[in-house]
């Protein structure tokens, strides 16, 4: 027991406390799996915050559901109502869901989104394989967008690129931001509209390689295959879905233009592939797909080759010009349906005149300028603009709204319409031509044939176109009213402002600065069949806004200009003029059928031409204006600046060979009196039978004291004498003679000076003059029918110079004078026996 006890004492030493255990060291693995998460919890941060920053970068996109509304382009619609032509930066005609078969809806999904009913308008993992396709390419051409993408890189991301590209900063970052932004936009759109919307959307926005600015799937459509988009097979739908990737290269109608490159195979292609998408997402069966893969797809093909040019495209113009004014926006950017008063068939024959198919113009620079006016609505119905309009250029050369001097067609509108209302006249009044510097210019005013006859009746006077009893009658005129009233007048007719503000008496002839268009002239003419009122010409019934259907429509309320009285009187005057026989050019009007009224307006050179080798007495200007009950003909004829500037002008002695303008004048009259049966003018109430002639009722009892009427005898005055008076001399009546103070036997020209004058060519010795229009037909292989040239079919055609906007050449003493046939006739026997044989 001791030895236990002492084993034990032995043995026992206090216990050895543990050692404190240490830390355990990360390792490698670990220290970098902390590494990449905190990386990226940071990046996710990042990221986090760029993206929001992205989002709502106050120049970034914004979604609007009205954004995603396909801007519509404007319509022109014609006369009859039908559509002719469209106009905007994207010309589309919308569809609905609805409409489209659903051939079409699965060949879009299944090429381009399958997906997308089920995703929420981001499809991660196409996305995501895309985007890794570009990151190793670094060009960012991949796409993996769904439509509801498609669709917003179409309303808002395509017009934002633009923008950057303008301003220059387009980078690589921006392609970024823009992409995110497009993401963030297709998820607010889903939780916006529903799908069908989106696709609708979609659908009509895009470009399939239809010609010009044609946008979306139902002018697709039509444009491969002339049908309506309800009407596509799967074939065909199949081809448009695919064909979206590369429109211009999937177009097998390139294969016109583009040989090198055999477009139809490489669309084919496509098509085929969409089809076998088609059939692995289920939408066709086996047999669909071999009967529509083995399909040739040039007989599905029903391409209708589009015009290049617009064949109302002058016309156009004049619509788009009158629609700015009257809305005071742009057509072609702001949509609308413009209701126009276009007569397409009559249109058509305008443009024939214009191209040489109706009349053989007499040499290659010869131009016309015409329109056509509805007498009783102001509706212009066609228009003329000429040979050498060209609707490319920026200089269009429309000649039929170009101003130029319209001569003596404005005696009836200046000089004496008014005189019936202000002064009382009859129309068988009595008027004095002679001699007198009536405008103050240091010269008597001359008449177009050269001399003066004295008193003569209204009716003669205007008939052959006598320059001094229009002056004096519009200063008669003035006196009683003032220049204001003229001004506003002037207005009234519907001339410009600046012309109307410029008014001086000369106007009456075409003298000073009045200027006219054809369509000014034809609109100021209606007066006389429309009982005084004048209604503003127009090309546009009404204008509807395709946003919100709101119509604008012109002014049509009527001007009251001259009484109705005036205007019947004046057409009593004016139907004489025509069928009067006076030797003049208006006799083309007339007809044995129908009633015509009109008035010939002629301006000449002057001094102005001798610069270009014109002769002082070559004639400007030709005009003819005539109407019926129902339609007014205005037509100019002459020559655009550039030619004028080479020497071209109206030889006075070949007038008949330029009578144009009668004979369009006279054409498009007698092709619309098949629309309308002309009849005469009815005449109004207020009118008084008046010594042969007619007188205002208000002024019967007063009469008018100088009359031409057969029935007084009291003025027993020769017409010797009245014309010896007229030209300032005295008459002696026991001689007969004429007795002139200082009288001068006038210089006899010399040969040189005469052969210049009359537009010949002298080289010392002899005078040689320029071809006749027969001489130079036949010369250049025509026929020669008396009065017009026939050449055998050719094709071309030039291109013109500059519009005229220059003086007339007409001072108010020579200017505006209508040459008297006869008289000019006789200057050459070959002529006047030539003529004399058209006449019989």
């Amino acid at each position: 027991m001791s030895k236990l006890k002492n084993n034990t004492s032995s043995d026992s030493k206090p216990p050895k406390s543990p050692k404190p255990k240490g830390r355990r060291k990360l390792d490698i693995w670990n220290k970098l799996a902390i590494g990449v998460l905190t990386v990226f919890l940071v990046g996710c941060i990042s990221v986090f915050f760029i993206l929001v920053n992205i989002v709502n970068d106050p120049d970034g996109m914004r979604f609007n559901q009205d954004g995603l509304v396909t801007t519509q382009n404007t319509r022109i619609f014609d006369g009859n109502g039908n559509l002719w032509t469209e106009l905007g930066s994207e010309i589309r005609e919308d569809v609905s869901y609805e409409q489209i078969p659903q051939s079409v809806i699965d060949a879009f999904l299944a090429i381009e989104d399958s997906r997308f009913f089920e995703h929420n308008g981001f499809d991660l993992p196409r996305f995501m394989a895309a985007a890794l396709t570009n990151l190793r390419t670094g060009d960012f051409s991949q796409g993996g967008s769904t439509l509801t993408m498609q669709m917003i890189d179409n309303a808002f991301t395509k017009q934002k690129e633009e923008q950057l590209k303008e301003s220059g900063s387009y980078t690589t970052v921006d392609q970024i931001k823009l992409k995110v932004q497009e993401i963030y936009l297709s998820l607010i759109a889903e939780q916006t509209i529903d799908k069908e919307a989106i696709f609708e959307f979609y659908v009509n926005r895009i470009w399939f390689g239809s010609g010009g600015n044609t946008r979306g799937i139902q002018k697709a459509a039509n444009y491969y295959f002339n049908k309506d988009v309800s009407q596509l097979n799967v074939g065909e739908a199949a081809f448009l879905a695919g064909a979206i990737n590369a429109p211009d290269y999937y177009n097998p109608i390139n294969n016109i233009n583009d040989p090198d490159t055999d477009h139809l195979q490489l669309a084919t292609e496509r098509r085929n592939t969409t089809l076998t998408m088609m059939l692995q997402h289920g939408y066709i069966t086996e047999e669909e797909y071999n009967l529509y893969v083995n399909t040739d797809l040039s007989f599905s093909l029903q391409y209708v080759e589009q015009e290049n040019s617009n064949p109302y495209a002058a016309y156009l113009d004049q619509v788009l010009n009158e629609a700015a004014t009257l809305t005071g926006q742009d057509p072609a950017i702001v949509p609308m349906d413009i209701y126009t008063c276009l007569d397409t068939d009559l249109q058509n024959q305008a443009n024939a005149i214009c191209n040489g198919e109706i009349f053989a113009f007499p040499d290659e620079a010869f131009d016309v300028g015409f329109t056509v006016v509805d007498n009783d609505t102001g509706e212009v119905l066609a228009v003329g603009p000429g040979r050498f309009y060209d609707s490319t250029s920026a200089d269009r050369k429309d000649s039929s709204i170009m101003q130029r001097s319209p001569g003596s067609s404005m005696k009836p509108l200046l000089a004496y319409a008014s005189t019936f209302d202000i002064l009382g006249w009859s129309t068988v009044h009595t008027v004095n031509d002679a001699a007198k510097d009536y405008f103050k210019s240091g010269t008597n005013l001359g008449n177009s044939d050269g001399k003066y006859d004295g008193k003569m009746s209204l009716a003669r006077a205007l008939g052959v176109s006598k320059n001094t009893p229009a002056a004096q009658a519009m200063i008669d005129l003035v006196d009683q009213t003032g220049y204001d009233h003229w001004i506003e007048y002037c207005k009234n007719l519907g001339y410009t402002d600046d012309v109307a503000e410029a008014f001086v008496e000369q106007y009456c002839i075409g003298g000073a600065d009045m200027q006219a268009s054809s369509r000014e002239q034809a609109s100021a003419y209606t007066i006389f069949a429309n009982g005084g009122k004048r209604i503003e010409d127009h090309t546009i019934r009404k204008i509807v806004y395709r946003n919100d259907n709101s119509e604008v429509t012109p002014n049509l309320e009527p001007i009251q200009v001259i009484s109705e009285q005036a205007a019947w009187m004046m057409s009593q005057l004016l139907y004489d003029v025509v069928n009067g026989n006076y030797g003049m050019m208006n006799d083309q009007l007339a007809s044995s059928s129908y009633p015509i009224y009109g008035k010939s307006g002629t301006s000449d050179w002057g001094i102005y031409g001798l610069e270009y080798g014109i002769p002082q007495a070559a004639i400007r200007d030709e005009w003819s204006v005539g109407y019926s009950s129902a339609y007014t003909v205005a037509c100019w004829s002459g020559y655009l600046t550039q030619y004028e500037q080479q020497g071209y002008y109206i030889p006075v002695n070949q007038i008949i060979y330029y009578n144009m303008a009668f004979e369009i004048t006279d054409y498009l009259l007698d092709y619309m009196s098949s629309r309308e049966q002309y009849v005469d003018i009815p005449r109004p109430d207020g009118i008084t039978d008046y010594k042969g002639g007619y007188i205002k009722t208000e002024f019967a009892s007063k009469g008018d004291p100088d009359t031409s009427s057969t029935d007084d005898d009291e003025d027993d005055t020769s017409e010797e004498q009245q014309a010896c008076e007229a030209e300032g001399g005295t008459w002696d009546a026991e001689s007969s003679t004429c007795v002139k103070e200082e009288e001068e036997e006038p210089e006899t020209p010399t040969p040189e000076e005469e052969c210049i004058a009359n537009g010949g060519t002298w080289d010392g010795t002899a005078c040689t003059y320029p071809p006749t229009p027969e001489e130079e037909c036949i010369a250049q292989g025509g026929t020669w029918d008396g009065t017009t040239c026939t050449y055998p079919p050719t094709t071309g055609g030039g291109t013109g110079g500059d519009t005229g906007q220059g003086g007339s050449g007409n001072d108010g003493n020579t200017g505006a004078q209508t040459q008297n046939i006869a008289a000019i006739l006789s200057w050459d026997p070959r002529k006047l026996i030539q003529q004399l044989l058209n006449l019989f």
